[in-house]
């Protein structure tokens, strides 16, 4: 075999290319990032952290990584995969694609097995496509282009050569069985041949002639075809005089055919026709599709027969309707006995090729009228149960014998690009220029990717696919002496090329498989994977040259933008090479590549005339086509018009049909492209009538990703006006679209239409956009129709006729009155599948319904259905989990995107929120949804239909639901908040600018050369782009970003891409002031001449002033500039530099405001006085107006449209009229009730697009006033941070806050009707402990960074009420709780204000305050206290101060009792044994009668020396106490544990007491114990290790009901146990879960909970905690340990704690959040029983959204809850402006003095008093 050498490649210097065999490349000049700290984005969202740390070990990865690299293959099949994914695979050996379809040809030797064929759909044809889409995920399509015989004559018949081609597709195509044969009584099809040799048939014709046989129908109907070799004979129908078709009829059709059939017999006795040519006269359609077209090696796997006799034949041939199930003779139409014979034939072929298994043979009695008669129903369902059984077994062992690499998805994925890459490339033509510079590139060290470009038509594709396959070729035949791999992708021919995450991920996993790389490591989320992939191509870690090719890039969809190519970087590594190609008719794509490859760019020019005849002439001798020379010069001159490849290969297309006898009128050609088109739409409506063309391919254009076949059927199916218009003369037995209809007009179709693999089907799409775009034009542009178009796409995908449901209909006119209908209206079953999610019953092999998430979107939208695109698609729990998990969240996001909806927007913008739970576990979707829409469900119909189906989803992912609002939630006016990462701290380097792309924001310190970029609209990082050391100042537009180097020079970067656009030197000096336009950059510096003009878009120094300038302006139409010299103002022309004019200003300008109405400017003095200038340059002359005198005036701010003036102060606004020059309203306060910093000023203030608002920040608010009236709308608070700056957009109604503490936050003006938070945190650091009241439904937490406790609803998750424990904020809350009644709160706090090192008090004793929520009072405050607890019914509450106490000897602590009654705030004190400590917390026992105190005590009794009076002898003593505390006076009991318990050994003690229901304490003892230790931090320690008992002691009756020797284990901590709140189960500190009936009985949860958190809820039934990790609240089952489920914390928990009701959670956050869930087990239905009645689910529509005062107000309240933040924040600020105060210097006081001068001289009335 020959070697094969590409010339293009065969170059010297690509051998000599050896230094780019290394294994890793450095670009010094790159924007290379390392991306192992990716991980870390360079700005973190704030509540939106990952949720889970990954678990990245050696053997995880190894294991991960095993199948994807193919090692579980045999050698030789690993060895085929590893040179396609790398290059090298010879074209021979690349394997088809394997299709997930099985294609089934029906056939038959006649007309007389309707009544099968009929079955067949019926019965078969529907449940076996809905069992290979459930059980395998297989499409199957049955082909029977002959159902509806009884059309004949009504509806054309497919021809020989329609029948031929569908097989052969069949057979291509079907991976199962590909023929079913049906043979009846019936043999001959009495029609003449399309086509005949023309040798063959002057044989026929002569040896007819010689046997005086009449010939005249032959000289009629066949007319001799010179335009292919060798010539031929076509069958043609005779045009009259008027040139109209004479039809033929079916007699004169069956003559013809006898004729020739007689020819035939007599040319095969005289030897000069053979047997093969003589059977096409002969067989039937079975034997020619049957027999001759499969192959034999296939024939048992891919054929079945079934065969059906009549037991009495005698009685069919005398049946008056045997004409229906006999071959009659056309000429006497007497029984046929040759084609009798020749059926028996094919009967005893067919039995001798085949299995007996696949052939099926049936007899039945002829009872008259066929098989119309009712009797045989049985045998055609038997029939049809043989028919299922028999194809389902042939498709069940194809599914099995199936390769595994089907379903490999790179593997795929690469297969059908190197196919379509062959498809492309079969006759390429020319472009030497093009593979020239491709070779040129190749060889080249350059790092920058090459683009081609050229407009539709201009063979992109096909130069790449010659690329592609010459380098694949030069591979294998180790042309290049280097190691090389390719990649190549033609982007929009295959499914997981259309947007730019499936291409990456796509590319990314190759590419990986290529240089060695972890493939399970490939992240999926866009905005990872993007940097992943910049990261692979910077850093070229390959030994040898990797080449990437993508075609069409200007195709990519718009989903995360991908199609403004950030993803595709300007500099790669020299190693590396990347080819792509673009469409220049999208312009903003080519702009973007030339920006990136400025150098590298090449456009494809069309051929010349010549080039286009010679391609067409090497067309023709390929496949051996002539042409007359009439037609030669229609062609050569329709070059004169175009000569785009697409256009020559339409016009080879068109010359393909062209016939020698073919009328000089027929054979024209257009003179472009769209006319070829339009021109073959006109011939296939001419011929199958335009209702029907338009129809079929309106279908297939508006389809967003194709049909199938299968698809358009169904669909026609339902269109009953397309139906109506076709059975005008018959009906079918099945209401359903006739396919040969829509065989015949494929076929004429085949240069347009291709079929792609979509969605795990083929489906049908146009070959070109152009092709589309014409389709679209002159099918879809009438507005009803295309609707109707749509809707019936929309309720197809949507089953809404599916299954048994019949669609009602009415017949036509004609119809009912052939047929003698006298009902129009009826109704049908159109047999369409079904149409769910989620195919088969398998939770394993989960099979999706991909095309409807593709379809339905997308048709519903296009047929203006919104509320069913809402509640079918956006608001569908469904469908978003489907959706994601068929294929990602980006698409669900990208669909989403499209249409423009409040509703869902805001799902969407949950979404993204919740991409790193959902990454991790998607069942997490419906708690997620949840708690980010909550807030939403009283405006939004459809977000609380969604809600309630996520409900629903939660019983079975996870049994926690949210009762309120717990993570961020999208539609409120802040956007998000994200923390900048690295070093950036100085608000200067931080820059907010819009560009074509959308708001970018640059942070960038001084000393760094890493700029990072982050796009604000939407939340997208952007590749980091490296520039030098100095501040960034863009342009007006964002075009370019400028740089001043070492004060000598500006370096100039375009935005989009980093690249360095221009360098311009301009000498030496500091510059002082800057204006920057879109096409100028003017600046001054502060000693020296100036200003400098530079022109940005040729990067020169157009110019330099010799004045002195302090302050420069351009104006906004780049026309004029204007600067100062002094007080003197001069203007000047650009670009020409022409002085115009000259103006005297009051003081020297600081500042310039130029605007574009007029030659106008404003002007910020030294002495911070505004005055206008106007410039009349015609006069020469100016004038000049002083508006305001302001001494602390920052700046001035000119609005979007030119209407206004913002003049900024420090502690005021003036908002001036530009055309009066007058002030019309100053912002001096904001609205009452907000705490302001008096030493606060304004940071920043601008208006937003249109001017509608005016936006302005100070403190730590956001103001937003109506620019139109001046009323106050709404006050943002932004964080317990001040801002530093703000932004606002002319392009987005956004505004953007630059916090002191390195953050920044965005927010959505649009959104400013709406009251929602955007995250529920209500402490700006970790939540350290809370408490929950199901009684009241209200949560209270604290903090430990403040002595403060916020009380929230559980209904909505806000706060109501502040308790602020002490005014020191160096105390410390560290405990607090709700009374049983949730009336009450206890704050428990150490005071750190009443200790020293010196006498340091006990630190366990807390300053305790007692509140009354009800009245928002305080009851109770006592200090040093020990314990505080409530009684049951919330009537007493008891605290035990410590009135003494000793660092030396604990018997010497001193206590007393407080008890105190809430309501009246009456309390008493009750002495306390002396000598006394306490070994257990203390509890009360509410009984019907009284209440007792109760605790476990160790009691120190001494006994004192009589003579000395000292202490001799001192023992222990450990008792119950118990008081009875309805009366002071009652005396303290004391029980040990022999007192109820006379058995027990005198070693036997109590160790903890815990009361019950019914007037019972349980007591817990331990044995073998003398006495307890005394901690002096912790008092009184009970031993860890100890073996225990228990007893059920009643207290009225002093008896003991129950006793329990041995409770829990020996090693259990008696410290860290937790009673179920019925005592029915114990969890002990080592996750043991013990029985409350014996208390012994236990079961270990694995699960690992952090340590302190599990809790019992469900009476112990299941456990609640948070995991190890902190970053999940997980439940278990108590009796086994097994986990219900799970809830992601986004972010880190820090405590949890269970509500009395067993059902309430609430988790503490890192991030200040609380989280309110309700545990939703043990409910027969938890949403009627529960979520139901949440009041944050309840739905009352609003008439209008809230007024503007009443958000005002809103925002007023929550400022309330901040503001002993504030105060202190503003306490903090104050005490450091004080400390970093110094004397004014002497400059600073003749200044002051200076200025005053001159505002006494002129003063405005605006002035305000500073």
């Amino acid at each position: 075999m020959m070697k094969y050498t590409v010339q293009w490649l065969n170059d010297k210097r690509f051998r000599d290319m050896e230094e780019l065999q290394v294994s890793s490349v450095t670009l010094p000049h790159t924007t290379s990032c390392d991306f192992k700290n990716c991980a870390e984005c360079h700005f973190r969202y704030r509540h939106l952290d990952d949720v889970i740390e990954s678990d990245q070990t050696h053997q995880k990865r190894a294991t991960l990584e095993a199948p994807l690299r193919y090692k579980h293959l045999a050698d030789d099949e690993r060895t085929m995969v590893e040179k396609l994914l790398m290059g090298g695979l010879p074209l021979a050996d690349v394997p088809q694609s394997s299709p997930k379809i099985v294609r089934l040809y029906v056939s038959s030797a006649g007309y007389d097995t309707e009544a099968e064929r009929t079955a067949f759909m019926l019965h078969v044809y529907p449940d076996m496509r809905e069992y290979c889409r459930d059980q395998h995920g297989i499409d199957f399509q049955a082909v029977d282009l002959k159902w509806g015989a009884e059309t004949e004559g009504i509806v054309p018949m497919p021809t020989e050569q329609m029948c031929l081609r569908e097989i052969r597709q069949c057979r291509e195509l079907s991976m199962g069985p590909v023929f079913l044969g049906l043979i009846g009584q019936k043999h001959r099809r009495y029609s003449p041949p399309e086509e005949i040799p023309g040798s063959e048939f002057e044989r026929i014709y002569e040896t007819l002639v010689n046997n005086d046989h009449d010939v005249t129908p032959l000289e009629t109907y066949y007319k001799e075809d010179t335009n292919v070799t060798p010539i031929i004979r076509r069958f043609v129908l005779p045009v009259d005089i008027m040139d109209c078709v004479i039809p033929a009829s079916s007699d004169t059709l069956a003559k013809l055919h006898h004729l020739l059939s007689t020819g035939a017999e007599l040319c095969l006795k005289e030897k000069s026709l053979n047997q093969t040519d003589y059977q096409k006269y002969q067989s039937s359609d079975l034997h020619m599709e049957g027999l001759y077209e499969l192959p034999p090696d296939s024939r048992a796997d891919k054929s079945l027969v079934f065969i059906r006799e009549f037991s009495n034949m005698d009685k069919l041939q005398s049946d008056s309707v045997k004409g229906e199930y006999i071959d009659l003779d056309p000429i006497n139409q007497s029984v046929d006995n040759s084609s009798v014979q020749e059926l028996d034939d094919i009967k005893s072929t067919l039995k001798f090729l085949l299995p007996a298994g696949n052939i099926h043979e049936s007899e039945i009695e002829w009872t008259g009228n066929g098989l119309k008669n009712p009797s045989r129903e049985e045998y055609l369902k038997t029939l049809s149960r043989k028919m299922f059984n028999s194809v389902k077994s042939l498709v069940d062992n194809a599914v099995e014998k199936r390769n595994p690499l089907v379903e490999d998805e790179l593997y795929n994925e690469v297969l059908q690009h190197h196919n379509i890459a062959i498809k492309l490339c079969p006759n390429f033509h020319g472009r030497s220029e093009v593979l020239a510079a491709v070779k040129e590139y190749l060889l080249s060290e350059t790092d920058q990717p090459l683009v081609i470009c050229g407009q539709a038509g201009s063979g992109k594709s096909s130069v790449m696919a010659k690329i592609a396959l010459d380098i694949n070729v030069a591979i294998q035949n180790n042309d290049l002496a280097m190691r090389t791999a390719i990649v190549c992708r033609f982007l929009g021919k295959t499914q997981k090329t259309l947007s730019a995450q499936q291409l990456l991920h796509s590319v990314c996993h190759q590419l990986a498989f290529a240089m060695g790389k972890y493939r399970h490591e490939v992240p999926s989320d866009f905005k990872t994977l993007k940097l992943y992939f910049i990261d692979l191509l910077q850093r070229g870690e390959f030994g040898g040259m990797i080449i990437i090719l993508l075609d069409s890039l200007d195709v990519l969809s718009t989903c995360d933008n991908g199609h403004k190519l950030e993803w595709l970087p300007s500099r790669i590594a020299a190693n590396i090479k990347i080819v792509v190609t673009t469409s220049t008719e999208n312009k903003d794509t080519v702009q973007r590549l030339i920006n990136k490859c400025p150098t590298n760019t090449h456009e494809l020019s069309p051929f010349s005339s010549t080039d286009c005849e010679d391609i067409v002439k090497r067309l023709m001798n390929s496949r051996e086509l002539a042409v007359t020379y009439n037609q030669w010069k229609t062609i050569k001159d329709s070059f004169r018009a175009s000569t785009l490849p697409l256009y020559v290969t339409l016009v080879f297309s068109e010359v393909c049909r062209w016939r020698s006898f073919d009328d000089p009128e027929t054979t024209v050609l257009g003179s472009n492209v769209e006319e070829i088109v339009h021109s073959v739409f006109d011939r296939l409506e001419q011929a199958h009538g335009r209702r029907l063309v338009s129809t079929v391919l309106g279908y297939i254009t508006a389809a967003k990703a194709g049909l199938s076949e299968n698809e358009l059927f169904d669909i026609l199916s339902v269109d009953d006006v397309l139906l109506n218009d076709l059975y005008v003369e018959w009906h079918p037995p099945i209401r359903r679209f006739l396919p040969r209809l829509f065989t015949a007009i494929k076929h004429q179709l085949d240069d347009y239409i291709e079929e792609r693999e979509m969605d795990g089907i083929f489906v049908m799409c146009w070959k070109c956009r152009l092709f589309s775009s014409v389709a679209e034009c002159r099918y879809l542009g009438d507005e009803t129709f295309s609707l109707q178009i749509y809707t019936n796409i929309a309720d197809y995908y949507l089953g809404k006729w599916s299954g048994a449901r019949k669609k009602p209909f009415q017949y036509p006119s004609a119809l009912m009155t052939k047929r003698n209908i006298a009902n129009a209206e009826s109704e049908a079953c159109r047999l369409l599948p079904k149409q769910p999610y989620l195919f088969g019953t398998s939770d394993v092999d989960e099979r999706y319904n991909f095309r409807k998430m593709t379809q339905l979107p997308h048709s519903l939208m296009m047929s203006a259905r919104y509320d069913d695109l809402r509640e079918k698609t956006f608001c569908n729990f469904d469908h978003l989990y489907y959706r994601i998990k068929s294929s990602s969240l980006q698409q669900l996001l990208t669909d989403i995107d499209m249409f423009d909806d409040r509703q869902t927007a805001l799902v969407g913008d949950a979404l993204r929120m919740s991409g790193s739970a959902l990454e991790m576990d998607l069942h997490a979707l419906g708690v997620e949804l949840t708690g980010r829409l909550i807030p939403h469900i009283k405006t939004y119909p459809y977000i609380k239909q969604l809600i309630h189906q996520c409900d629903l989803a939660q019983q079975k992912f996870c049994p926690l639901v949210p009762k309120c609002q717990i993570y961020s939630a999208p539609g409120g006016p802040l956007q998000y908040e994200c923390d900048v990462g690295g070093n950036v701290y100085c608000p200067v380097d931080i820059d907010v600018f819009s560009s074509e792309d959308g708001i970018l924001l640059t942070a960038k310190p001084y000393y760094s050369s890493r700029v990072r970029v982050w796009e604000l609209s939407r939340g997208d990082p952007r590749p980091d782009m490296m520039m030098p050391v100095g501040e960034i100042h863009p342009t007006r537009n964002g075009k370019y970003l400028n740089v001043f180097q070492n004060d000598r020079s500006v370096k100039i970067f375009k935005s989009d891409c980093g690249e360095l656009h221009g360098e311009v030197e301009y000498g030496l000096g500091t510059m002082s002031d800057i204006e920057v336009s879109n096409k100028y950059l003017v600046f001054a510096i502060e000693k020296g001449a100036g200003p400098y003009v530079i022109d940005l878009q040729r990067c020169v120094l157009l110019h330099k002033f010799s004045f002195h300038t302090h302050a420069v302006a351009i104006n906004p139409n780049d026309t004029h500039l204007t600067f100062n010299s002094g007080r003197t103002l001069i203007l000047y022309e650009l670009p020409l530099m022409e002085r115009r004019c000259v103006a005297q200003t009051s003081d020297v300008p600081q500042d310039i405001i130029f605007i574009s109405k007029s030659l106008t400017c404003f002007v910020l003095t030294r002495s911070k006085m505004v005055e206008s200038v106007f410039f009349d340059i015609f006069n020469r002359k100016y004038s000049t107006n002083c508006i305001l005198t302001d001494l602390e005036t920052k700046e001035c701010v000119l609005s979007h449209t030119e209407k206004y003036l913002l003049v900024r102060s420090s502690k005021c606004l003036y908002q001036v009229d530009v055309d009066t020059e007058k002030i019309i309203r100053k912002y001096q306060q904001l609205p009452n009730g907000i705490f302001v910093d008096p030493s606060s000023q304004y940071t920043g203030a601008g208006f937003t697009p249109e001017d509608e608002l005016i936006v302005a920040s100070r403190y730590t608010y956001l103001a937003v006033w109506s620019a139109q009236n001046g009323e106050p709308l709404r006050v943002l608070h932004a964080s317990i941070s001040p801002i530093t700056k703000m932004f606002t957009s002319e392009a987005v109604n956004k505004c953007v806050s630059l916090l002191e503490d390195n953050s920044f936050q965005v927010w959505n003006l649009d959104n400013l009707d709406s009251d929602i938070f955007h995250s529920n945190e209500i402490f700006p650091s970790p939540v350290k402990g809370l408490s929950v009241s199901s009684k009241s439904g209200q949560v209270v937490a604290f903090e430990s960074r403040v002595p403060e406790a916020k009380v929230m609803t559980m209904n909505d998750g806000r706060v109501t009420d502040i308790i602020q424990h002490s005014l020191e904020s160096e105390d410390q809350i560290k405990e607090v709780a709700f009374s049983p009644n949730g009336r009450y709160i206890l704050t428990r706090a150490y005071r750190t204000s009443d200790q020293d090192d010196d006498n340091a008090e006990w630190k366990i004793l807390r300053d305790d305050i007692l509140w009354d929520m009800s009245a928002n009072r305080k009851v109770y405050q006592l200090q040093n206290n020990r314990f505080a607890i409530f009684s049951k019914n919330s009537e007493l509450c008891l605290m035990v101060a410590c009135q003494k106490h000793s660092r030396f000897d604990w018997a010497e602590n001193a206590y007393s009792l407080i008890l105190l009654q809430p309501d009246s705030g009456n309390s008493a004190s009750l002495e306390f044994s002396k000598n006394t400590e306490f070994v257990s917390t203390p509890k009360i026992l509410t009984t019907d009668m009284t209440s007792y105190f109760m605790c476990v005590v160790q009691t120190c009794m001494k006994k004192e020396s009589p003579e000395s009076f000292m202490e001799s002898v001192r023992w222990h003593e450990i008792r119950l106490l118990v008081r009875d505390l309805s009366n002071a006076g009652n005396e303290c009991i004391f029980l040990r544990v022999q007192n109820a318990l006379p058995e027990a050994s005198e070693t036997c003690q109590f160790l903890d007491a815990f009361p019950v229901e019914n007037d019972n304490v349980f007591l817990i003892y331990g044995n073998d114990v003398d006495s307890y230790t005394f901690d002096a931090a912790f008092g009184i320690v009970r031993p860890q290790t100890i073996e225990k008992g228990a007893l059920l002691y009643n207290v009225e009756k002093e008896v003991c009901l129950k006793h329990i020797p041995s409770f829990l284990e020996p090693y259990t901590d008696i410290n860290h146990i937790q009673f179920s709140s019925r005592f029915s189960a114990v969890l002990d500190n080592k996750m043991n879960v013990y029985s409350g009936s014996n208390y012994k009985t236990k079961c270990k949860s694995e699960t690992d909970f952090a340590s302190g958190t599990a809790c019992m809820a469900l009476d112990g039934r299941y456990i609640v905690g948070l995991s190890s990790n902190l970053r999940e609240v997980i439940v278990t089952r108590a009796s086994d340990g097994y986990l219900k489920g799970h809830l992601f914390v986004h972010g880190r928990a820090t405590c949890i704690s269970v509500g009395a009701d067993d059902r309430t959670v609430a988790v503490g956050c890192e991030d200040g959040r609380v989280l309110i869930l309700c545990l939703i087990l043990e409910l027969s239905d938890p949403v009627t029983d529960v979520i139901e009645n949440f009041p944050s689910r309840l739905y009352v529509p609003d008439s209008s959204r809230p007024g503007e005062k009443h958000l005002i107000k809103e925002d007023i309240r929550r400022m309330s809850c901040k503001t002993p933040d504030l105060v202190r924040l503003s306490a903090r600020i104050q005490s450091a402006r004080a400390e970093s105060r110094r004397p004014p210097s002497r400059q600073m006081i003749s200044t002051a003095v200076r200025v005053t001068r001159q505002t006494s001289q002129v003063r405005s009335e605006a002035c305000v008093l500073q």
